[in-house]
């Protein structure tokens, strides 16, 4: 597995079950007053929007750039769901073209069935009073290898 920081709590994760583009931040955000730092608009968002899944943990515009995800990220990624209490951040992601998702139980080991291989995925969804109900999540990604078991593939 590699894992490559792309900004701010952006990452994209490589593994031999496919990759995951997490919370692609590039463009500035609340009246330009929050922007990524080290400044990471010069990547290839292109390639970088290539990827088999795609994970946001939360709605908040410095996790969710509408922008980057509708010019930038395959439409055809698998989207991995945290489970909120109500279906805003898939809502907002079929809006932007986003057509198959994989809906998640919170802190639940699941395994996603891909065409390079199983994925095993667990998402930990936050709820504070502060997020209201869009929360915030945290995920877990380990492929797992022809053998079956998580992570064997480092």
């Amino acid at each position: 597995m590699q894992v490559t920081s792309v900004g701010h709590a952006g990452f994209l994760i490589e593994t031999k079950a496919g990759s995951i583009l997490c919370d692609p931040w590039v463009n500035p955000a609340y009246f330009a007053s929050w922007f990524p730092f080290p400044d990471n608009s010069a990547l290839d968002w292109d390639t970088l929007g290539d990827v088999d899944y795609l994970y946001i943990s939360h709605l908040h515009k410095d996790h969710f750039d509408p922008e980057n995800l509708r010019r930038h990220v395959n439409k055809d990624a698998m989207v991995l769901l945290p489970d909120f209490p109500v279906p805003d951040l898939q809502r907002e992601l079929q809006a932007l073209g986003f057509h198959r998702f994989f809906e998640t139980t919170d802190s639940v080991k699941h395994t996603v069935r891909g065409a390079k291989g199983d994925l095993d995925v667990m998402i930990i969804a936050l709820r504070a009073p502060a997020d209201g109900p869009i929360g915030d999540s945290g995920s877990r990604p380990a492929a797992s290898s022809p053998s079956g078991r998580p992570g064997s593939d480092r």
